[in-house]
C-alpha cells in the first residue's frame, strides 16, 4: 500500500499491545465502566448463549438499560436490570454483526455512563472439508512493526474462526529475525509464529527480503536516502545468501509463497544500487531488483528446492507505479524470469494485462498470480461520509475486488488488513478488526463470503447488467457441487428492484451478514429489492442475457481547461511567478522561510518560448515548491456515478536532485487554504533531460468544506535544480460506471 509522506514510518513505530480480558477478569487499561462478553473473540455460533457483563460500575449505579443493534442500527433486543447484575443473557440472534449498548443510571435517574461492545454470530467452520484447498481467501497481519507473540496467536485464532486459509506475514525476514548483527538470529520467535499458523490451519505467504537491515545496505553511512530499500553492500552478500538458505531449509514445505520485496515497482519501497538510487536511473533500478530477486530466490531454493518465489508489486501491474513497464522489463532478465514461480500484485490490478505480458515473454499461462493486499479502504480525512458509512462501503468494495480477482483465477487473496495497527496512525480505514481486536462489520462479511464462494470454482461474469430497475449490476457466478452461487452488486444507484430469469422454483438470498431469505419464482422469474450498500449472494440458477456482460462505458460530461501561465511566459521576478504561489508550508500553502530555495524563470533552459520555471535549493528545508490554486467554483464537481479526472501535462528537467525528489501533487483545501487531503505523483530524482509527464488524479467525491484544488510542483525535501515548462491542467468530468470500486494503489 502506498502511504503518504506524513505517515509515521511503520518500521520505526513502537507498538503497545492491548489485550482484552476474559469474562470475569479486570482489564487494567479500562478504568471507566465498560461491557465485556464472556469470550475474548466476542464471536458466537448460532447455538451458543451470548452473555455480557458490565464492569467498573460507579458506586451509585442502581439500574442499567441495554439494547442490541444490528448492522443497520436497528434495535433487535432491549432490556433493563437492577445493578449490580452478574450477567446479562441475550436471546438467540440471527447470523450477523451486532452492538451491545448500555446506559447506567443512579437512583435519581441521572445517566452516569454509557458504552458499547461489538459482537457477532457466525457459524462454525469445518477445516477438514475435502475441498479446503480450493479456498483462496486470506488476510494480511501486522507489517514490519512490533508484534507480540500473544497478538500473533490471537490474530491467527480470529482468522481460523472464519475459515481464512492464507496469512500474509512480514516476520520471516532477516531484519526481523536478526535486527542486530551482533546478536544471533531469533529463530525461536519465528518458529513459534510458524507453529501458531500451522495450528490454526493457515498457509503462509511470507513477504520477505525487505526492508533490508540498514547496516547491510550499500548506502549505509554513504547516502541521505532511506537506505533500507537499497541493494545490499558487497560484504553482506554471503551473509544474506546464508540467511535465506537457512530460512528456506528451516521452513521447508511450510510456506506456500515467498514474496521478495513489497511493491518493488514503487520508489517508496525499492531504490536499487546506491549509484542508481542517487542518479534516478529507473531502468537500472529495475535490473538491480532483478539481481536482488535472483539472489534471494536462489538462496531460498537452496534450502527448499520446491520453494515458490515471486516478486511483489503494486496494483498498477503490469505497467508499474514509479518504474514503468515494470513487468516486461523484469521478465526481460532471463535469470529473474527463470526464478519466478509466481507473480504477486495488489488490489484491482489488470489481470488480463499481466497474462498478456506472460504470453509475450514465454511465461506459462498457468503461472499463479496472487493478490496479497486487496479490499476496501475508507479515509479518516474524508468528511463527506461518516466512518460508519465507510466501514460498510469497505464490504462492497472488498466483495467486488475479490470476485473480480477470483474470476481472473487469482490466488491467495489477502485482505488488507486483518486488524488495525496499534499506535500507528494512518489515514486509511482498512482493518476488519480494530487495533484492540474488536470486531468490525467487514469481518462478518468476509466470513460470509468465504462460506458462500470460498470453496467454489469461478464460472465467469453473467450478463445481467440491465436487470435492475435503476443503476446496473455486476454478477459473478461460482459453482460448487450441486449448487450455483451468484454474487450480485448494484452500482450507481442507492436501491433498485432486480428481476432474474431462473429455472428454479425458488432462490436463496444471503446478505453479507449471513442473513438469508427464500424468494419463490413466479412464471420463471424471481424479483427482489437490492441496495447499493448491501450486495447479495443468490443461491440458485440465473439465466443471463446472451453474450458477454456489456457494462456501461465512461462518457465525458464536461472538460475545463484550468491552465494559468502554464508556459511561464509572463514577466516574473525571483519568487514572484504570475498565477503561481511560492510555498514552503504545504499544509497551509504559505511561503514561510524558504531558506536557500529559490523560484525564478530561466531564459536559457526551456523547451519553447522565452523561459521556463526554475526551482533550486542548496540545502534541504521544508516541502518547498510552487502552487496553482483553483477555486472549487471553477471545477465541475462529481455526483453519483461520476468522477472528476484532473490531468496535469508538463515538461520537466532535473540537475543533481538529491533527497526526496520532485513530484506534482494535487491537494484539496478548505476555504481558508488549509490542506484537507492530497495525492502525489511518483517522485523523481537524479539528473535527466527534458521529459514529458502526464499525471492523472481521479476523484469520485469531495468534502463539503472544499474551497479549492491546488496543483503543486515540489522540489521536496531535496537539493538540486528542477525546471518545469508547458504545464497544462485539464479537468474532465466523466460519467464513470462503478467509480467507487476501481481503487488501485
Amino acid at each position: 500500500m502506498q502511504l503518504s509522506r506524513f505517515i509515521l514510518s511503520l518500521s520505526c513505530a513502537a507498538l503497545i499491545s492491548t489485550t482484552l480480558s476474559l469474562f470475569g477478569a479486570e482489564r487494567d487499561a479500562e478504568t471507566l465502566p465498560h461491557a465485556l462478553p464472556d469470550r475474548e473473540s466476542a464471536i458466537y455460533a448460532p447455538d451458543e448463549t451470548i452473555r455480557f457483563k458490565i464492569r467498573k460500575l460507579p458506586a451509585e449505579t442502581t439500574r442499567a438499560t441495554f439494547r442490541v443493534l444490528d448492522l443497520e442500527r436497528r434495535e433487535t433486543h432491549s432490556g433493563e436490570t437492577a445493578m449490580p447484575q452478574e450477567t446479562i443473557l441475550l436471546p438467540e440472534l440471527p447470523l450477523g454483526y451486532y452492538d451491545f449498548e448500555f446506559h447506567l443510571f443512579n437512583a435519581d435517574n441521572q445517566e452516569l455512563a454509557s458504552g458499547r461492545y461489538p459482537f457477532a454470530v457466525i457459524p462454525r467452520v469445518d477445516h477438514n472439508r475435502p475441498d479446503w484447498r480450493k479456498n483462496q481467501f486470506g488476510a494480511m497481519v501486522m507489517p514490519h512493526t512490533a508484534y507480540p507473540l500473544a497478538d500473533r496467536r490471537r490474530d491467527a485464532e480470529f482468522m481460523n474462526r472464519i475459515g481464512i486459509r492464507f496469512v500474509r506475514t512480514q516476520r520471516l525476514n532477516w531484519v526481523q529475525i536478526q535486527p542486530d548483527p551482533k546478536r544471533s538470529p531469533d529463530w525461536e520467535t519465528a518458529d513459534r509464529e510458524v507453529e501458531i499458523y500451522m495450528q490454526n490451519h493457515l498457509d503462509i505467504v511470507s513477504n520477505t527480503a525487505w526492508p533490508l537491515p540498514s547496516y547491510a545496505s550499500e548506502g549505509f553511512g554513504k547516502s541521505k536516502l532511506i537506505v533500507d530499500k537499497m541493494y545490499p553492500a558487497a560484504d553482506q552478500i554471503e551473509t544474506i545468501r546464508d540467511f535465506y538458505a537457512e530460512l528456506g531449509r528451516r521452513y521447508k514445505g511450510k510456506v506456500a509463497y515467498w514474496e521478495v520485496g513489497n511493491e518493488v515497482d514503487a520508489a517508496l519501497f525499492w531504490t536499487g544500487r546506491l549509484e542508481h538510487a542517487e542518479s534516478g536511473d529507473k531502468d537500472a533500478i529495475i535490473q538491480d531488483f532483478c539481481d536482488y530477486f535472483v539472489l534471494i530466490a536462489r538462496a531460498l531454493k537452496s534450502g527448499d528446492p520446491a520453494a515458490q518465489v515471486g516478486p511483489n508489486t503494486t496494483g498498477r501491474a503490469p505497467d508499474g507505479h514509479t518504474y514503468r513497464d515494470w513487468l516486461r522489463k523484469f521478465l526481460s532478465n532471463d535469470a529473474a524470469k527463470r526464478e519466478m514461480n509466481f507473480f504477486s500484485t495488489h488490489y484491482r490490478a489488470d489481470f488480463d494485462g499481466i497474462k498478456r505480458v506472460f504470453r509475450e515473454n514465454g511465461v506459462p499461462e498457468n503461472t499463479d498470480v496472487i493478490v496479497t493486499e486487496i479490499g476496501g479502504m475508507g479515509s479518516k480525512i474524508d468528511s463527506s461520509r461518516s466512518e460508519w458509512q465507510q466501514l460498510n462501503d469497505n464490504i462492497r468494495i472488498t466483495y467486488v475486488q475479490c470476485a473480480a480477482a477470483l474470476t481472473a483465477n487469482a490466488k491467495a487473496l489477502c485482505k488488507f488488513l486483518l486488524r488495525d495497527i496499534p499506535n500507528v496512525s494512518i489515514n486509511e480505514i482498512a482493518g476488519m478488526l480494530e487495533a484492540d481486536f474488536r470486531l468490525r462489520p467487514e469481518f462478518v462479511a468476509y466470513a460470509t463470503m468465504i462460506r458462500e464462494i470460498g470453496f467454489s470454482s469461478p464460472a465467469g461474469e453473467l450478463n445481467v447488467v440491465h436487470h435492475a430497475s435503476d443503476g446496473w449490476l455486476n454478477c459473478w457466478a461460482f459453482d460448487a457441487p450441486g449448487r450455483r452461487v451468484n454474487l450480485v452488486v448494484l452500482n450507481d444507484a442507492e436501491n433498485a428492484d432486480v428481476t432474474f430469469n431462473t429455472p428454479d422454483s425458488e432462490v436463496r438470498l444471503i446478505d453479507p451478514m449471513g442473513r438469508e431469505r427464500r424468494i419463490p419464482a413466479q412464471s420463471g422469474k424471481v424479483s427482489f429489492p437490492i441496495t447499493r450498500a448491501m450486495p447479495l449472494f443468490v443461491d440458485g440458477n440465473v439465466i443471463p442475457d446472451p453474450g458477454p456482460a456489456q457494462y456501461p462505458q465512461p462518457v465525458v460530461v464536461r472538460t475545463v481547461d484550468l491552465t494559468v501561465n502554464g508556459n511561464f511566459q509572463e514577466p516574473a521576478g525571483i519568487s514572484r511567478i504570475p498565477g503561481w504561489k511560492v510555498i514552503a508550508d504545504e499544509i497551509g500553502g504559505t511561503a514561510g522561510d524558504t531558506g536557500t530555495f529559490t523560484v525564478s524563470v530561466d531564459p536559457e533552459v526551456k523547451t519553447d518560448g522565452r523561459q521556463a520555471l526554475k526551482m533550486h535549493a542548496d540545502r534541504k528545508t521544508q516541502w518547498y515548491g510552487v502552487m496553482l490554486n483553483i477555486p472549487a467554483a471553477q471545477l465541475p464537481l462529481p455526483g453519483i456515478g461520476e468522477t472528476l479526472e484532473l490531468t496535469i501535462r508538463y515538461q520537466v528537467k532535473t540537475a543533481d536532485v538529491r533527497g526526496t525528489g520532485t513530484a506534482v501533487t494535487i491537494s484539496q483545501r478548505d476555504r481558508n487554504g488549509q490542506r484537507l487531503a492530497w495525492k502525489d505523483s511518483a517522485f523523481e530524482w537524479g539528473t535527466f533531460g527534458w521529459e514529458e509527464k502526464n499525471a492523472k488524479f481521479v476523484f469520485d467525491r469531495f468534502p463539503p468544506e472544499l474551497g479549492s484544488i491546488s496543483v503543486e510542483f515540489y522540489l521536496g525535501q531535496a537539493t538540486g535544480t528542477v525546471w518545469i515548462d508547458e504545464v497544462e491542467v485539464t479537468a474532465t468530468l466523466w460519467r464513470q460506471p462503478g467509480a467507487d470500486t476501481r481503487r488501485v494503489n
